[in-house]
């Protein structure tokens, strides 16, 4: 199943939740189908409002800030769910910022809680997978690196959705499932429509499994939260920065597109 969250362009500000299926939308109480809606009808919201914690993965800083003995050992940082957006919202750009980056990333929701769980379990606590692209600013964050605390470089807003797919889907995309199911499934960024990076989530030094399994060795995981692991594609130089009025779009195979869009100056 393909779950979202949204709402209708003729009632906004009342959110509803249901299923994506053959281009429509069907809305449901929870359980029981209520409403179809066309595509257009409908604006996408956040996929998950309010996350009790994000947990964000990311493998390109773990030789700089999350230094350990083994490169492939999931470590993490914490940053703020509520900083982030649906897809396709306008993102206030943040003037304060010297050099705007961004990571995209594939996230995870978990459906239940989970303390010390085995790898071999972790994926049994996964309710689907969503992706999440996450503004950073690139010279606060060179300051968080040397002093080994990483916060507000990573506190500017995102995009997370537009849905949560359920792992049912994406079982024929599964190409190793040693340490959990790890999946090839390509991604591509584009800039203003321009294609600037590819990657694939096969080429993640961990699996879902893996991070959670690792995150929750220290203390209880809770329902709805998200963990975070990327980048998804990584440039081959210098990071692309981004410029008031710019859009980035997000797509991975079998699991959707999203569009951040950054508000001009005035």
């Amino acid at each position: 199943m393909k779950l979202c969250r949204f709402e209708l362009k003729s009632k906004p500000g009342e959110a509803r939740s249901g299923m994506v299926y053959s281009g429509k939308i069907y809305e449901t109480d929870g359980a029981a189908p209520v409403a179809v809606h066309e595509a257009e009808a409908v604006r996408p919201l956040s996929p998950i409002p309010h996350a009790p914690s994000l947990r964000i993965f990311r493998s390109d800083m773990q030789a700089h800030v999350l230094a350990g003995d083994d490169p492939e050992e999931p470590r993490y940082f914490y940053g703020n769910p509520m900083c982030l957006f649906g897809a396709s919202q306008l993102i206030p750009y943040p003037d304060f910022v010297d050099a705007l980056g961004f990571i995209p990333m594939v996230a995870v929701i978990l459906v239940s809680d989970a303390y010390q769980i085995d790898v071999q379990d972790a994926d049994d606590v996964i309710l689907g997978i969503t992706l999440l692209n996450l503004l950073v600013s690139k010279d606060r964050e060179r300051v968080e690196i040397k002093v080994g605390a990483i916060g507000s470089s990573h506190d500017l807003g995102g995009a997370i959705g537009p849905v949560i797919t359920t792992p049912d889907e994406l079982e024929d995309h599964v190409v190793d499932a040693e340490f959990g199911r790890k999946y090839g499934l390509s991604s591509v960024v584009r800039v203003n429509g321009v294609e600037r990076i590819r990657g694939n989530l096969s080429e993640l030094p961990f699996t879902f499994a893996q991070a959670i399994s690792a995150a929750s060795q220290t203390c209880t995981l809770k329902s709805g939260d998200i963990l975070a692991l990327g980048p998804v594609a990584i440039t081959d130089g210098s990071p692309i920065l981004l410029d008031a009025g710019d859009e980035v779009q997000l797509a991975i195979e079998n699991l959707g597109a999203i569009s951040l869009k950054l508000t001009p100056l005035q």
